[in-house]
């Protein structure tokens, strides 16, 4: 059921597509791999630009260990967008809040690890208001622990 799940919300992402501009409000839905400890994980974030090509970024994700832990990541991103048009590059760098419960629905123990992260992502238009995105960045909060995350954005647009 969990690959299920996660083959359903890998194909469901969605992205954007019209060049960054102030106010423009985008969602992302997507999945991330964590490339050392090979674990999957569910997200879903919005992204706000609040000045032309730079942009605040909140997302959580839902990850699925192969042990019977409850995990959870809030990243907070700060990106700027180093191109414009078809493909988007662009650099980010923020905090995140990495949580583990091992006796879940237990009082038991529990640690949660807050970081900074860094990377670098893509965005790729695919038509007016729809695109994909591909994102590659270091967690420091787990001994640098590197994540890819492939997703699909919807543009909201912004300002009318």
């Amino acid at each position: 059921m969990k690959k299920l799940l996660l083959i359903f919300s890998m194909f469901s992402v969605m992205g954007i597509a019209n060049a960054q501009e102030q106010g423009d409000i985008r969602l992302q839905l997507g999945a991330d791999y964590r490339l050392q400890i090979n674990e999957v994980g569910a997200n879903a974030g919005i992204e706000y630009l609040f000045v032309d090509n730079f942009s605040i970024a909140p997302n959580f994700t839902y990850l699925f260990p192969a042990e019977r832990i409850l995990m959870m990541n809030l990243n907070v991103d700060l990106r700027y967008y180093l191109t414009q048009g078809v493909s988007q590059v662009y650099i980010l760098g923020g905090y995140n809040n990495y949580w583990e419960n091992f006796q879940p629905g237990l009082p038991g123990q529990s640690r949660t690890r807050p970081g900074g992260n860094f990377g670098a992502g893509a965005f790729f238009d695919v038509g007016e208001t729809l695109g994909f995105i591909t994102e590659f960045k270091i967690q420091s909060q787990n001994t640098r622990l590197p994540v890819l995350r492939l997703g699909v954005v919807l543009n909201l647009g912004g300002r009318y």
